[in-house]
């Protein structure tokens, strides 16, 4: 009888002497990262940077205004580097909230492997974060350059990816998680857009300009805009949206597609003794406009449409895969698709994969369907 009343008493004050706040932390003593930026000195120092969001203090009735600073440190390794942050900012970094990472293209280019382990294990790291790469310039320079319509360069990148694929159609949003899965799996190399600063006239802005091709652990060169669509064709992250622009089948002047909806299909088979991959890509598409007062919209006016948007949509693809095989750069994932269809064949080419890879012939089959014409069934008439 009387264990059990002294445990009772025990467990009492145990329980009076514990707290549930006992690692609060108050919201005025934080700091929200926007975005996380990583890159290597000429010293072989790691460089890190941070923009940070806090709010700035307002009159009685006004909203808060966001206020971003950009602070930097270095250290031997990303994670020492990163915790010398803590020397310059009087705030706990609330790190989570990081919405994109960007790397340097010095960093990228000499070894990956200086953070990809600090990216894989570090649970304060958001592995749906977007991942980007600073062309010929540092993250820091990058976050300093103040978006003109939400303030905060880092918040814009995810929107910028987006909105791009959407309407134009040349690059493709990726994440730390399918960066990571890419530079650990066998068979395919990742890649990476690619931002740049440019001038204005209200000042420097960012802008999407390439897309870094990587093999193993260095990146190996760039896709330029054109040969971005062709990776986008093959490699879809949304399939819908974007822009077509061809030749007229006739005459002078330009067309522009609107692809609705389109697929690929990458399938490998030997012969001759070598890999050929075949790769089918059906698209819809809509008219959305045209150069000029020729009828292109009739029953075989459309036909000849089709065939030069198809026409226009191989050579993006044709562009692709000769700078990723000159780059011997396996973006395209040919190895993984050997591997799930000849596993036996794969396992014997595997380590001269290398040597293979270049070899490989693309047989490209493109079929498109001009679906609608928006607004007018007809072309404009001039007077």
């Amino acid at each position: 009888m009387y264990r059990h009343i002294t445990a009772a008493l025990l467990i009492s004050i145990l329980t009076m002497n514990c707290c549930g706040c006992w690692n609060l932390t108050e919201v005025n003593n934080t700091a929200i990262v926007a975005g996380l930026g990583a890159d290597v000195l000429d010293d072989g120092q790691m460089h890190f940077s941070v923009q940070v969001e806090t709010a700035s203090a307002a009159a009685e009735g006004e909203p808060v205004k966001p206020k971003n600073t950009v602070l930097t440190s270095t250290g031997r390794t990303i994670t020492e580097a990163a915790r010398n942050i803590t020397l310059i900012m009087p705030r706990v970094p609330l790190w989570p909230h990081a919405s994109s990472l960007v790397i340097g293209e010095q960093l990228a280019r000499s070894d990956l492997a200086r953070i990809a382990d600090f990216l894989a294990r570090n649970r304060n790291v958001r592995m749906d974060s977007t991942m980007l790469v600073a062309k010929n310039a540092r993250p820091d320079q990058v976050f300093s350059v103040n978006d003109p319509l939400t303030g905060c360069s880092a918040r814009c990148l995810e929107d910028l990816l987006d909105f791009e694929e959407t309407t134009r159609g040349s690059y493709v949003s990726v994440t730390i998680a399918e960066f990571l899965f890419k530079l650990a799996t066998p068979g395919v190399d990742p890649v990476l857009p690619m931002l740049a600063t440019a001038t204005s006239k209200s000042g420097p802005i960012l802008k999407l300009q390439g897309t870094a091709l990587f093999r193993e652990r260095h990146m190996v060169g760039a896709l330029n805009e054109r040969e971005s669509r062709g990776f986008r064709w093959l490699c879809p992250v949304k399939n819908r949206g974007g822009l077509l622009v061809t030749s007229m089948p006739q005459g002078k002047g330009r067309v522009a597609f609107e692809p609705i909806k389109f697929s690929c299909k990458q399938l490998p088979r030997s012969q001759n003794g070598l890999v050929v991959m075949d790769i089918e890509i059906n698209a819809i598409l809509n008219f959305y406009e045209q150069q000029g007062d020729n009828k292109l919209i009739g029953l075989y006016q459309r036909r000849d449409l089709e065939i030069a948007a198809a026409r226009e949509i191989r050579k993006e693809v044709r562009a692709c895969i000769d700078k990723a095989q000159t780059l011997n750069s396996d973006i395209l994932g040919w190895g993984r698709i050997i591997y799930r269809h000849h596993p036996v064949q794969w396992e014997k080419m595997q380590g001269n994969w290398e040597q293979l890879y270049p070899q490989v012939k693309a047989n490209i089959r493109v079929n498109c369907r001009v679906d609608k014409t928006y607004l007018s069934a007809s072309s404009f008439k001039f007077r």
